[in-house]
């Protein structure tokens, strides 16, 4: 298999968001993953839950105006991946990877650097309330021949499979069972 990680975000509904504390309406959650990529531990929060939140790119990359991303995902002021889409006749599939500078804007040490040689794939569904990221470990230099087959159907058996093996990331209900509980 050449997908080593895959992570489901999504906007949860509303009634999720109460029962779990959670304020924001941007935010995009993890809600299944499979494989053993550790390149997102950093972005676990103290409940143990992974999110991002969907941004403009132009917000917080700077870079010549003709490689700039539409949206970057981040968390904890950390930009993961700017999310490229070089296909106009596939807007629902992107790419990207992730900061591979050593320190990060503000000095301190990017924990994202051991793995500044992945690549990522993202599906994508219309409102960008569903994204989904497809890790390509050492892909970096080669995404787009690996988005290229992504837009070819050269991945969908893989993408089948690793969806089918996906679990949950965090248990949204558990959760807000002992939130209620203790309130």
């Amino acid at each position: 298999m050449t997908i080593t990680g895959y992570f489901k975000f999504e906007k949860l509904s509303d009634e999720v968001k109460v029962a779990n504390g959670i304020r924001s309406k941007a935010r995009l959650d993890c809600t299944a993953y499979s494989g053993k990529y550790t390149g997102l531990t950093n972005f676990v929060n103290n409940k143990g839950q992974l999110y991002f939140y969907l941004t403009p790119a132009r917000d917080i990359i700077n870079t010549d105006s003709k490689r700039i991303a539409d949206w970057s995902l981040t968390n904890n002021s950390q930009n993961l991946s700017s999310i490229y889409i070089d296909d106009l006749d596939f807007p629902n599939l992107g790419y990207g990877y992730c900061n591979g500078n050593r320190l990060l804007s503000n000095g301190l040490p990017n924990p994202m650097f051991n793995f500044r040689n992945d690549g990522y794939l993202f599906l994508i569904n219309t409102d960008y309330s569903i994204i989904e990221l497809l890790v390509i470990p050492d892909g970096k230099n080669l995404i787009s021949l690996h988005y290229q087959k992504l837009i070819d159907g050269g991945y969908d058996m893989e993408i089948m499979q690793i969806r089918e093996q996906a679990g949950a990331f965090f248990n949204y209900a558990a959760y807000s069972n002992l939130f209620s509980l203790t309130k």
